[in-house]
């Protein structure tokens, strides 16, 4: 048992979950007092390992993955100790059970012959036996009934490859083709609109929670028909501190959100810079006399008072047209929770030309203030990206909120559709403030290309950062604040 609950945190550590060695001692040490049953095993180890409330969605799915009786790594240990046994997964393929097979649209598809269904499934035509089913399986929405229904659209993918791992959202689309779910799905909005609406929300909330249980079983199977390499390529994908930002699915956004409210947290309430002694200003009187002890009384070396700690003054520019908007609503999250802490943020959005949304984000949910940002910023003309202008719009309209003591934030691509750069604008900016940063949510290998113009403006700024994940932003934020 110690040698798996050491396995499970270590696989905990692939996903993003920091858990120490110490706290795998103290589960193991809980659970010699606490037993093995199941539901008590669970809450043993959620409370010795998870310390951070965000994580436990990823806990909750590597303890699915790993203590199942048919993971990998229990079968291969199973079969070293009875090489006889005999299980159907040593065939080769996804054993599965023709009557569970009986569930399947009317009309052939190209791919049937390779157990695969590869049109999109769109339409709205004439309803067969797996549109019923499925449609009476969110109706009802018994677990079992689900359970049994996702099983047998993963079975219906025939033999698992390794382009189903590399693409799995490919291979949902494929299930869901034959599961018929679009059409279920349209002939439930119909009927909720002829009989009672308030239903719907009930049907979709199932038809959420189906969709991750068709994930989790693909998951599943996928690890226990490919092995480590899928199981570390799925614990890399569970990682959200390493995802980039576009490629999260809509639980990973949640959490994100969480982990960069707590982050911003943790940022206001540091200090700009932590107190130290000076080394010029107005002499400590009382400590130059003390320390004049050690040259007989010779006040040789005077000592200064510590430096204070100060506000940063914060001016933030953040693009929000659509190769960015992801990121941009991140940086908004982030900006909004260290705005209610700090006097000195200004923030303004831009599209090709600026607008200050300060007071849109004061007072306010997030949520709501993105709402209103969306709702009353004029921050677009032309609804296509235009650094060059909206630098010019800038210095005409908020020069004068920029000085010497301001560390100017530029959240954006800088993908400027081909237009001109008017870099000297920049500069003007660059020039009146202590320091510019610029956070680029791209990978680094892409600036610079296509109309991508990184470097005409990198060269005015005082660091320049990728940042397309939750890791990178956390390393960036504590370095600016």
């Amino acid at each position: 048992m110690d040698r798996k609950i050491l396995e499970f945190t270590a696989l905990l550590r692939r996903a993003g979950v920091r858990v120490s060695h110490t706290e795998a001692a103290d589960c193991l040490r809980a659970l010699s007092l606490t037993g093995l049953d199941r539901k008590t095993f669970y809450h043993t180890l959620a409370a010795a390992l998870i310390k951070d409330q965000t994580n436990m969605l990823t806990f909750d799915k590597v303890f699915g993955f790993y203590f199942d009786p048919d993971f990998f790594g229990h079968r291969e240990e199973a079969l070293k100790r009875w090489p006889d046994l005999i299980l159907p997964w040593r065939e080769g393929r996804y054993a599965a059970d023709d009557a569970d097979r009986a569930c399947t649209g009317s009309d052939p598809v190209l791919g049937e012959d390779q157990g695969r269904s590869t049109g999109f499934g769109h339409g709205q035509g004439l309803a067969t036996a797996a549109v019923e089913n499925f449609m009476q399986v969110i109706k009802i929405g018994d677990p079992g009934e689900m359970a049994q229904l996702v099983k047998r659209g993963v079975q219906s993918l025939g033999e698992i490859k390794d382009e189903d791992l590399q693409d799995t959202k490919n291979a949902i689309r494929q299930v869901k083709v034959f599961l018929e779910w679009n059409m279920g799905v349209s002939k439930l909005e119909q009927e909720a609109r002829l009989n009672n609406d308030a239903d719907f929300l009930d049907w979709q909330e199932r038809l959420s929670q189906l969709e991750g249980m068709l994930y989790r079983e693909l998951e599943k199977v996928l690890i226990n028909r490919l092995g480590r390499e899928a199981l570390n390529t799925i614990l890399d994908r569970e990682n959200i501190n390493e995802l980039d930002f576009y490629s999260l699915s809509a639980p990973q956004t949640a959490e994100i959100k969480k982990k960069i409210s707590k982050l911003a947290h943790k940022l206001a309430t540091r200090l700009s810079f932590r107190q130290k002694m000076a080394t010029r200003g107005k002499v400590d009187l009382q400590r130059t006399i003390r320390k004049s002890m050690t040259t007989g009384g010779v006040p040789i070396s005077p000592a200064y008072r510590d430096r204070c700690p100060t506000r940063p003054e914060i001016v933030v520019l953040c693009d929000l047209s659509g190769s960015v908007k992801i990121f941009s609503e991140f940086m908004l999250q982030l900006i909004y929770s260290i705005q209610a802490r700090f006097l000195h943020v200004r923030t303004f959005v831009f599209i090709d030309t600026p607008d200050e949304v300060t007071e849109l984000m004061r007072n306010r949910e997030i949520q709501e203030g993105v709402r209103e940002i969306y709702n009353r910023a004029k921050f677009s003309k032309t609804a296509f990206s235009d650094y060059g202008e909206m630098f010019i719009d800038f210095c005409q309209k908020y020069l004068d909120v920029l000085n010497k003591k301001t560390t100017l934030i530029i959240v954006g691509d800088a993908r400027n559709n081909y237009r001109r750069e008017h870099q000297d604008y920049f500069q003007q900016m660059a020039g009146k403030v202590k320091k510019v940063i610029w956070l680029n949510p791209e990978p680094v290998q892409r600036w610079d290309r296509e109309d991508s113009i990184m470097s005409v403006y990198g060269v005015f700024c005082s660091q320049v950062f990728e940042c397309r994940n939750l890791r990178q932003l956390d390393v960036v934020a504590r370095k600016l604040i």
